[in-house]
């Protein structure tokens, strides 16, 4: 027989959620940052935000919900809480026609626009994660670019809702899955090795600063100006259409005149947005305020 004094202690079971907690949950969540978690999706945030519950020891979701919403430390749970039900899922150099319409069309169109060769272009990355697309943009400013358009000046912006990811945006230091489609050469030249990680170097760090901004606050958004190019690349796919017309309208009056929007290939703004023209590139399109 087992002593009771060597036995394992029983891990309590994972909270269950019942339909109407989940209703208000995916409400809360919806007017909060506008993602829309439908009917059959209870089981996934039930799973990502159990582990939370056991964190702070409360028994269920009903709890949780009030400290969302009424707790003293809401601000610094709620942070916790996107992070639970954001996904980020990146890497560099993930969409390469859309960078390769950015510096061959793009950056040439935006300077004619100008008059020249000089000045600045400005460039959001609205769904940066943890900031390889941001990076990536960078790294081929340096390296294709800026040398045939030496009068050239970037400036880039990565935001996104999950702080967590922001923070190590910042840092800049990856593992083998988020450079796991780059080239060699862009690895050995823009980056150093400690510790089995991959450190950005702060020559390209110094062309980016990251912030921590919700799409879905018209408010904030309204300090997002004078862009001349959005990258905001597979977040639609997770508003729906009321909330997806208040960020792309926002998006919208985020640029510039001729200004360039790229969002994810499985997204489109048909039914969405009449404000944009369709612009075609080779293996990708764009959406250009004119």
């Amino acid at each position: 027989m087992t002593s009771p004094l060597l036995a394992r202690p029983v891990a309590a079971a994972p909270p269950k959620m019942g339909d109407e907690t989940y209703g208000l949950l995916r409400e809360f969540i919806y007017e909060q940052c506008g993602i829309y978690f439908p009917d059959n999706k209870k089981y996934l945030l039930e799973g990502r935000l159990g582990k939370r519950l056991q964190t702070l020891n409360i028994p269920d979701f009903e709890g949780y919900l009030q400290q969302l919403k009424y707790g003293r430390r809401r601000t610094e749970e709620l942070r916790h809480f996107y992070d639970a039900i954001t996904i980020n899922e990146t890497f560099f150099f993930r969409n390469e026609p859309q960078f390769e319409a950015f510096e061959n069309t793009l950056v040439p169109s935006l300077l004619a626009s100008r008059g020249g060769q000089s000045g600045k272009i400005r460039i959001w990355s609205a769904a940066s994660s943890s900031g390889e697309e941001a990076y990536t943009l960078a790294m081929l400013f340096l390296e294709r670019i800026r040398p045939r358009h030496t009068g050239l000046e970037l400036e880039i912006v990565g935001t996104d809702i999950n702080q967590t990811v922001i923070e190590a945006a910042r840092k800049g230091v990856y593992r083998d899955y988020s450079i796991r489609n780059m080239q060699k050469y862009y690895l050995d030249k823009y980056f150093t090795m400690e510790d089995s990680r991959y450190h950005v170097r702060e020559d390209v760090k110094r062309l980016v600063r990251f912030e921590h901004l919700n799409l879905y606050d018209s408010r904030r958004m309204k300090a997002m100006m004078n862009f001349d190019v959005i990258f905001c690349c597979n977040v639609l796919i997770y508003f729906d259409s009321r909330s997806k017309v208040q960020v792309v309208s926002n998006l919208f009056d985020s640029l510039r005149r001729g200004g360039f929007l790229f969002i994810g290939y499985a997204e489109s703004l048909h039914g969405i947005s009449t404000a944009f023209k369709l612009v075609n590139f080779p293996k990708t399109v764009a959406y250009k305020k004119e």
